[in-house]
């Protein structure tokens, strides 16, 4: 009997190990991903299409041509008699193909009349290539595809030139030859660098102006007051509500804005609402002695600083909001502290300083007396072009639903514990009690 038990034990372990080696075979399994990748069709086509001979041109000939070849090279010969002659014409450099490109190299160089020979230009001779707009073009500038691009060619012979300047073996033959060559994009490229439209380009076409110097046109927006509408859902609902107009408040940045402890807040690329946008109070006011009530702890820690930074920030239209950087801004205290306050806002109130230019000549009663920080901040440029003083301030008037009305500004008045400044309905600086709701018309700067 004893030996039979153990048969049947052996038995029974030899089945169980023979279990668990099928369990492990029968999870086995073969995994296959079948792809198919199809390629589109893809075509490189750079070339030059549709030129135009400006008027007053010397003729040429042969004249520059634009058909559709695989260089992108274009010849022409003209012929010069008189100081002041000059041939100009301009063509467009269009991507039809599928593939994105940019500017490798470009050459405009003149040749003897064999048109094989390189020469240097003659002093007498001026010779340029640009965008049409006269931006120079520069290598690793971006056409993509779909797109093209308007270059304008000019030679002309020189009025400002002496008798010894001119040629002294008679006639003499140029061609001249244009190269421009692309390659596909890379991680190099950038956009071509143009002026910009306030009032139909990206923001990012005008801070790319902007970096560039390329500012007649934005600086024009800015002394005619062009406005542009921008939708803004001040309730945070995710529906845009309020239509409100944006125009450009300062385009320069001069020396003193490098200054430590000088504001920012009127220095660079800075836009403002050119109407008022809602109505709040700057505080509460009970009895002035906690931040945050009257003018105590004064913009640092104002109600309407965290609104602006936080309500109508986010209601602007996304792609603005992602261009808004941020802004050291210097603010003045009240009567019940010593110190000027220090923030980094994205969005923020003007200062008296940055409104009106200071005139009265009585530092005892002026806002240079009782803005604590007038001297920390410069006029914005908009307002000095539109002249507005404490004496001549017509300029500042924004409206509210169609009416003049006040509007608030972030100085404290430093005679009073719970007084800021304001505009006025007629555009002057006058002081009101913190609790009382005024208009709200922010600024902020995108460079």
């Amino acid at each position: 009997m004893k030996t039979n038990r153990k048969k049947n034990l052996y038995l029974g372990l030899f089945i169980l190990i023979l279990l668990v080696g099928i369990g492990f075979a029968a999870l086995a399994a073969n995994l296959k991903i079948d792809g198919t990748v199809n390629v589109a069709r893809t075509s490189w086509d750079v070339h030059f299409e549709n030129v135009s001979i400006t008027q007053g041109s010397v003729t040429a000939n042969p004249a520059p041509t634009s058909n559709n070849t695989d260089t992108t090279e274009m010849a022409y010969t003209i012929n010069f008699t008189k100081p002041g002659d000059f041939f100009e014409f301009t063509v467009d450099i269009v991507n039809d193909g599928t593939i994105d490109a940019m500017v490798d190299v470009i050459s405009n160089n003149a040749y003897a009349s064999n048109g094989t020979t390189q020469i240097t230009l003659p002093t007498y001779l001026t010779s340029t290539v640009t965008y049409s707009d006269g931006i120079a073009i520069a290598q690793n500038q971006e056409l993509l595809h779909g797109t093209s691009e308007t270059i304008k060619v000019r030679v002309e012979f020189k009025k400002d030139i002496q008798i010894s300047d001119l040629p002294s073996d008679g006639d003499t033959t140029m061609v001249f030859k244009l190269n421009e060559d692309y390659k596909q994009k890379d991680d190099n490229s950038k956009p071509v660098r143009k002026e910009a439209d306030f009032e139909e380009d990206t923001w990012e076409d005008m801070i790319i102006a902007y970096d560039s110097g390329l500012t007649d046109k934005l600086e024009q927006a800015m002394s005619d007051g062009t406005t542009r509408e921008v939708q803004l859902d001040l309730d945070n609902d995710g529906t845009p509500e309020t239509t409100a107009h944006l125009r450009i408040a300062n385009m320069s940045a001069p020396s003193e804005c490098a200054t430590e402890g000088f504001s920012r807040s009127a220095c660079g690329f800075v836009l403002e609402f050119a109407d008022i946008i809602t109505t709040h109070r700057m505080n509460p006011y009970s009895s002035g002695n906690t931040d945050g009530d009257g003018n105590y702890g004064g913009w640092e820690h104002s109600e309407m600083r965290d609104y602006l930074n936080s309500t109508v920030y986010n209601a602007l239209p996304q792609e603005l909001k992602s261009r808004v950087i941020d802004t050291p801004v210097v603010s003045g205290h009240g009567s019940r502290q010593s110190d000027n306050f220090y923030t980094t806002d994205k969005l923020y109130l003007f200062s008296t300083h940055e409104i009106w230019e200071d005139v009265d000549g009585n530092t005892n009663s002026g806002i240079d007396y009782y803005d604590t920080a007038y001297n920390y901040t410069r006029q914005l440029d908009y307002y000095h072009d539109k002249g507005v003083t404490t004496s001549n301030y017509s300029g500042a008037i924004k409206q509210y639903n169609g009416s003049n009305s006040w509007w608030w500004l972030r100085s404290a008045n430093s005679n009073r514990s719970s007084y800021f400044y304001a505009v006025t309905s007629l555009g002057d600086w006058y002081s009101n009690t913190s609790n009382n709701p005024r208009g709200v018309s922010p600024a902020f700067r995108i460079r």
